[in-house]
């Protein structure tokens, strides 16, 4: 699968961006969202990576969650696009995300019970998006908790399902507009991702270089099986940087 991703690159002239998600596609999925730490070789394949193309970090995680992990001096877009900060530390964040974190406090608490009826469930203020994060759910009870989360309606909020997560996310949100945002028709770019999430992104980027980590449906047009997997493929196209990367003239 390699040489396919990279004969897709050569076609296109090289690469002129590259967008990647972060949990389950640069590193593993965990029952602890706060322990998926990058070890320092990762931290080493992103600065090595931004060094000779434009690099964005897109996740779910909010602004200052990702960045305790990877520190600053990263494009990322945060919270599914609602949250953005620059390599130069610049900062954006969507129209009244003021009023979000605000609203998603009140949510905690609102649905804080459901730690309680459903032993192992974390409701997670994300400051402007709130999570429901079963990962250690029992699987008996989690038919149970599906139908609960399916009846919450919040006003300004959406709920999408992910892998082992539930999130009221602001309305409107997708992975695939927000990269859109920082994509010319000059632009070729790599995405990669995991997720139902990332399905947007696949969806809007159909014409780049889009792959799938892990197993399950996707619209992507390539996979790869793992957060491993795809370092390595990242190392390889940074050996080869001259027939991979090109600048936007």
């Amino acid at each position: 699968m390699f040489d396919e991703i990279e004969n897709a690159v050569k076609e296109r002239m090289g690469l002129t961006k590259v967008f990647l998600d972060y949990d389950g596609t640069l590193v593993d999925l965990t029952s602890q969202p706060e322990n998926a730490k990058p070890d320092q070789k990762l931290l080493d394949l992103l600065n090595d990576l931004k060094a000779e193309i434009p690099l964005f970090l897109v996740t779910g995680r909010d602004l200052d969650g990702i960045i305790s992990f990877v520190g600053r001096g990263f494009n990322i877009i945060a919270m599914h696009g609602s949250q953005f900060i620059g390599e130069n530390g610049q900062k954006w964040f969507v129209e009244n995300f003021e009023t979000c974190e605000k609203k998603t406090a009140q949510l905690a608490s609102k649905y804080s019970h459901l730690e309680r009826e459903f032993p192992g469930l974390r409701v997670i203020d994300k400051k402007g998006g709130l999570q429901f994060h079963y990962y250690n759910v029992d699987r008996i009870l989690v038919k149970g908790l599906e139908g609960v989360i399916s009846k919450i309606r919040e006003d300004g909020f959406e709920m999408y399902t992910g892998k082992y997560v539930y999130e009221l996310r602001i309305e409107g949100m997708d992975k695939g507009k927000a990269i859109l945002s920082h994509v010319s028709d000059r632009d070729s770019i790599l995405f990669a991702g995991d997720d139902r999430t990332d399905e947007e992104a696949f969806r809007e980027l159909s014409r780049h270089v889009t792959i799938k980590i892990g197993d399950g449906k996707s619209t992507a047009r390539f996979r790869l099986d793992s957060p491993a997997q795809m370092k390595k493929l990242l190392s390889d196209l940074l050996k080869n940087r001259k027939e991979m990367f090109r600048k936007v003239l």
